[in-house]
Order: structure tokens, then sequence, then C-alpha cells
């Protein structure tokens, strides 16, 4: 089987956030178990070609576009799976992948939109011949349009994968003039969002199937409270949704291996989690190793529930436990908890991110906080918990799916349900009658890192749903 694997981020090459870990874990999984993967990617002027063994070859790719040619270099480079590298330096030879901190790039539209073209025009001239497409989000959405409507490739099945449907790709309706797309496609039943053009919503209606970073997050975008608009046109296509759980790669993740954290340890050699605590707070200056270190990693961002950590914070400077906080994102939540760095001695605030110094406090921390609003999925809480980090998370999406409320036979963590302030605290304070409890509390560490997150589980479900597409038989993951 050969499948094309189309990402506008991919893990180590670009990344803003989980999507490009997913999609640098995923394809090479799915490959190693047999499947033909060609990976395509942007080539942005943030990509260390040299740093990554990317090569250009003997190729280039023409987008015609309302009376522009947009010219693409190809470049490659060859690992688990084989990787394509489109570059054209006036869309992609830019600071930001999608624009700065201030707000998107305004001609997004014609810079992802002329990426799908191009991937579809190199399939086509090299005579790849996928049996299937698989794109991630709506930078990548036009592909299951153009690949029905003006390659007529019936026969070459598409997979579009949610990760975030807050994030749609909506333009004015001009973009249809802009991208050659034709006005036969705006209307209700194809691109058109409220007068407006919608990619995402482009790539539901025309692809194959749809799946989505977990199974409750798939349930949850179905009603208007998750849905962002969409929620009508994924009911009407929910016979061809599905919830398809993410992992973590676990060669990258692996407390026994990572050369980052100050002790490697195991499951067998759990005690050593505390030497990475005790280094970890001498780092950072905080104090009383006795406590438990509660951590957040994460953008600051309303979606992540930074909201209620911010409203808690006093609260939180007066509990019998540390905190640090590692993030960067919206500028009012970066400009808040940079005024009250250093301000709390309990309370430690990093407004960056470092991948590195983040591996750090996974192996040091005894509990990971994710009080998010909602949850595609979730990556920190399976690499904490890979650490032998509990979770307090929020019970929505992804979390739901793989964290389980100690109140429940064999669970593991601490859930709450509501996203307030009053709910967010209590489950801080049953974090720490947890960790109080120190035979529980050590069985639970022990109990976490021994459940199987990694993302070969999803490489299979992935296969299957492909192998169903293919020869057309029902789905069955």
């Amino acid at each position: 089987m050969k499948v094309v694997f189309v990402s506008s981020e991919i893990y180590p090459f670009a990344k803003t956030g989980g999507l490009a870990d997913i999609t640098g874990a995923l394809p090479r999984k799915i490959a190693s178990q047999g499947v033909k993967v060609f990976g395509f990617m942007p080539l942005y002027k943030t990509v260390d070609i040299n740093k990554h063994g990317i090569i250009k070859i003997d190729a280039s790719v023409d987008v015609n576009l309302n009376n522009r040619v947009y010219t693409f270099e190809v470049y490659k480079k060859i690992d688990d799976a084989t990787f394509f590298f489109l570059k054209n330096d006036e869309l992609f030879g830019r600071d930001y992948l999608y624009g700065p901190p201030e707000g998107d790039y305004p001609d997004n539209d014609i810079r992802f939109g002329s990426f799908c073209y191009a991937v579809m025009e190199f399939i086509k001239r090299e005579n790849l011949n996928p049996d299937l497409i698989h794109v991630n989000d709506w930078q990548t959405a036009l592909i299951p349009v153009l690949n029905y409507h003006k390659y007529n490739n019936h026969h070459v099945r598409t997979v579009i994968t949610i990760h975030n449907l807050a994030y749609q790709g909506i333009f004015d309706k001009f973009a249809i003039e802009r991208l050659n797309l034709g006005w036969d496609l705006f209307h209700m039943e194809a691109l058109e969002y409220y007068d407006k053009v919608n990619f995402l919503k482009g790539g539901i209606v025309f692809s194959s199937a749809i799946t989505t970073v977990s199974p409750t997050y798939a349930k949850e975008i179905t009603f208007p409270e998750y849905g962002y608009g969409l929620d009508g046109v994924l009911r009407k296509y929910s016979n061809k949704l599905y919830g398809i759980l993410n992992g973590i790669d676990y060669d990258v993740w692996n407390p026994e291996t990572d050369k980052y954290i100050y002790e490697n340890y195991c499951v067998f050699t759990i005690q050593k989690k505390s030497i990475n605590k005790k280094l970890f707070l001498k780092e950072v200056g905080l104090k009383d190793e006795a406590k438990p270190l509660y951590i957040f990693i994460g953008r600051l961002a309303h979606q992540k529930g930074v909201d209620l950590i911010r409203d808690s914070i006093e609260e939180m400077s007066k509990m019998p436990a540390n905190f640090a906080i590692l993030g960067t994102g919206d500028k009012g939540y970066n400009d808040f908890f940079k005024s009250i760095e250093g301000k709390y001695e309990n309370i430690f605030i990093k407004v960056d991110y470092n991948e590195a110094f983040s591996r750090k406090m996974y192996a040091a921390a005894d509990f990971l906080l994710m009080p998010s609003l909602f949850e595609p999925c979730g990556l920190n809480q399976m690499i904490a918990m890979r650490y032998g980090t509990l979770v307090v998370a929020r019970d929505t999406g992804g979390l739901k799916d793989t964290v389980k409320d100690v109140s429940q036979p064999d669970g593991y963590g601490i859930l709450f349900k509501n996203p307030i302030k009053d709910e967010f605290l209590n489950a801080l304070y049953r974090a720490v009658e947890l960790y109080n409890n120190k035979k529980l509390f050590e069985s639970l560490q022990k109990k976490v890192m021994e459940i199987d997150f990694s993302i070969n589980n999803t490489a299979k479900k992935y296969i299957k749903l492909y192998e169903s597409l293919k020869y057309s038989r029902e789905v069955k993951i």
C-alpha cells in the first residue's frame, strides 16, 4: 500500500505544537509496518536543511493561481519514510509558519492553497500513484477537494484528521477566485461558510473519512459546545467520522534513556525520580522536596484553562505544594505571568518554551496540570505518565480517554468536571491528599508508567482504516 501523508508541520523539521509531534511520529511508524509512505511539508525559512540532511533534488512544480505562477523547488529526505519539502521563498521564506504573535499572515489562503496544488501536481508528475492521501487540519484540507474536483482521482481515497476544530482556515469568499476553485464549489454543500470560504469544511465534505485524535473528541465535536460552527456538518457526515487516539513515540519519550534529565530511571528504579525532583527544585529555586510538585507545560491560551491557574494563583501560593509553570502564548497571559515571576516562593514561572527544560520538569514532577476547556487529545498527559507523573485534568476530550479518576476502580489520576475555580482547586487539594498516601501514590506512579500510550497503537488503527477504505470494506478499528 502507498500513502501520501501531508502536514503543515512535521517534527523535527518544523513545530509550533502537538500537530508536529504526531505528524512526525505517525508516518514513520506506519512505514515501519510495511506501508510505503511519502510525507509532504512546506520548506519554511526556519527549517535547518543541513542539520536534518535535507537535499535539493532535480525537480520543481509550477502552480498557476489567479494569473500568477508560483514555482516550488523540491527537497527530499529519506529515513523511515520518504519526506518531500516544497520550497517557495515568497510564500514560506518567512519568520513564522502561520504568522507573527499579532495574527495570521493575511495571504495564508494563497500560501497553503498553493501548497496543496503543488502536492497534487507533484504526485501526478512523479507518478506516485498513492492508494490514499492523508491530510491534517485546515492547512492541507483543500487536497481532498482538489483530488475529487480538479484531478478526478475518485479511486484515490482521502483521510482528513482534525487535530483542533477551533482552527478552520476561513477566508473571504473571493478566495474561490484566487485559488481557481470555481464558483460551483461556493455553496452550502461544499466550501461556503456564512458567505466565506472554509478550508476545513471542504476537507470534511470531500474526504473519504474524517478522523479526530481521540474517541471522546469525535463525539464532542458533533455538538454545538465543541463544534465551532461545524457541528451540523459533522453530524451529517458522522457515518465517516472516527476517533483514533493519538500516542507518543516511546523511543523519543523514555526516562530510561532521556539525555536531558538529571538521572535516568525506569519503573523498576522509580526511586531515582526523587533525585530529579531534588535537583530540579534546586535549579529553579524552590524549597522543600517533601511537598508535592505540580507542573504546567503548554501554550498560555484560553483553551488550555490558563484562566483557572491565573484566577487561582493566590490560593495556590498558600498550598502545601510547589508549582512550576512553563509556557508561552497569548500576549495577555504572557504579560500576566511575567508580572508575577518571583512573587511567590512556591511558584516558579518561565514564560518560554524549551523542550529540554520541559523534560526535566516531567521527570521531576509529582503531578501535571491540564485544566483544558477542551482537549482534542493531548500528548502532555501521556508523556507525564510515561515519566511516572500523575495527571490532574479536566474531564474532557482525550483527557477523558486517557486519565481515570482515582475514585474509580483501577483509577490513577485526578479529574474535575466543570472549568470553574472551585472545582479546579478541589482537584489540587485531592492531589495533595493522594500524595500524602505514600504507599498508594508510589503504586500509582508505577502503574501509569506501564500504561501503553505508544504511537504504535495509533499506527495500527490507521493502517486498518486505510485498508478498509482501499478495499471498500466496512471500517472496523
